[in-house]
């Protein structure tokens, strides 16, 4: 991390969410100057940037997670394919997404996303029995498979 602080560029090409975190840092604790820069702001800003970026990963995750469900859940074999085609397309985004940061922080939501899944599919009607599929996933799928690009539930539907 000291290298980091020497060359800042070398921490945002690895780590946006990292890199916008220590800049919000540095600007708060920088005090007054000639110039006309707004430091308490920008520094919300550049936070924001990184906050955007671990927005949009969770997205892609409980859009893997969604799909999971359906294929493991959900009874429509004419659907199956698109579904399995979905989850590639978010595993991919992910993982262009993805920052060691973010990698970090997102598999300790993945219960609650899951959960939030389950609900959401169950208000559509998708999901039928969600407090069976709660109970038979318990705390979800883990951080391994929803990020394998090979990796598929079994199928309990049917």
């Amino acid at each position: 991390m000291a290298d980091d602080l020497h060359n800042p560029g070398s921490l945002y090409d690895r780590d946006i969410v990292a890199w916008s975190e220590q800049q919000a840092v540095a600007l708060r604790a920088r005090k007054g100057g000639d110039n006309a820069l707004d430091y308490d702001n920008l520094a919300e800003e550049i936070e924001d940037v990184g906050k955007s970026e671990q927005r949009a990963c969770r997205s892609f995750v409980e859009r893997i997670i969604e799909h999971l469900l359906k294929l493991q859940f959900v009874d429509s074999s004419d659907d199956r394919a698109h579904w399995r085609g979905e989850i590639l397309a978010f595993r991919n985004s992910l993982e262009d997404a993805l920052t060691p940061t973010i990698r970090s922080r997102l598999p300790a939501e993945l219960p609650d996303l899951t959960a939030r899944q389950i609900k959401v599919l169950a208000r559509k009607e998708i999901l039928t029995e969600s407090a069976a599929v709660e109970a038979r996933l318990g705390d979800g799928y883990d951080w391994a498979q929803i990020t394998d690009p090979d990796w598929y539930p079994p199928t309990d539907a049917g």
